[in-house]
């Protein structure tokens, strides 16, 4: 196999081990216990969601002095900065900004419904949005870092 191969399965290797910890994390809230997990979608309330873009991200930001407010945009955009910056590096195809961005909101919705249907957590359309947010800039990292080669 070719250098170039080894690199190309690697950097597979990483985005699929990058986007199973995401779906653990984000998703499902995993916190090392199957049972805890089992135990929280089986006597779960609906959490709710929210359909009008930027009403929780105003009040987030009205109260950004709070840790939780602060916490929430923040890890709304940074874990999902690798997303950009992995996802084109492992596959070619996603390098057009167009296939790479419908491909990204396709999983974020995907996350968001999860979210909901599983009770683990709320379908906040200011999630997909901030979440977005964090996929394009790891994009343009991306594209910046892959021209100056």
């Amino acid at each position: 196999m070719s250098r170039r191969n080894n690199g190309s399965v690697t950097i597979k290797i990483i985005w699929w081990t990058y986007i199973i910890l995401l779906v653990l994390i984000v998703i499902f809230k995993f916190h090392g216990s199957l049972a805890d997990l089992i135990r929280r979608m089986q006597f779960a309330t609906q959490v709710g969601y929210n359909l009008v873009p930027f009403t929780t991200i105003q009040s987030q930001l009205e109260t950004f002095g709070s840790g939780v407010s602060r916490l929430n945009l923040i890890g709304n955009i940074v874990p999902f900065i690798p997303f950009g910056i992995l996802l084109p590096a492992a596959y070619p195809r996603m390098r057009r900004f167009i296939s790479f961005f419908l491909t990204a909101i396709l999983f974020e919705l995907g996350v968001e419904s999860l979210q909901y249907l599983t009770k683990l957590g709320s379908f906040d359309v200011d999630d997909i949005i901030l979440n977005m947010v964090g996929i394009i800039f790891g994009y343009l990292i991306y594209r910046i870092f892959s021209h100056k080669k």
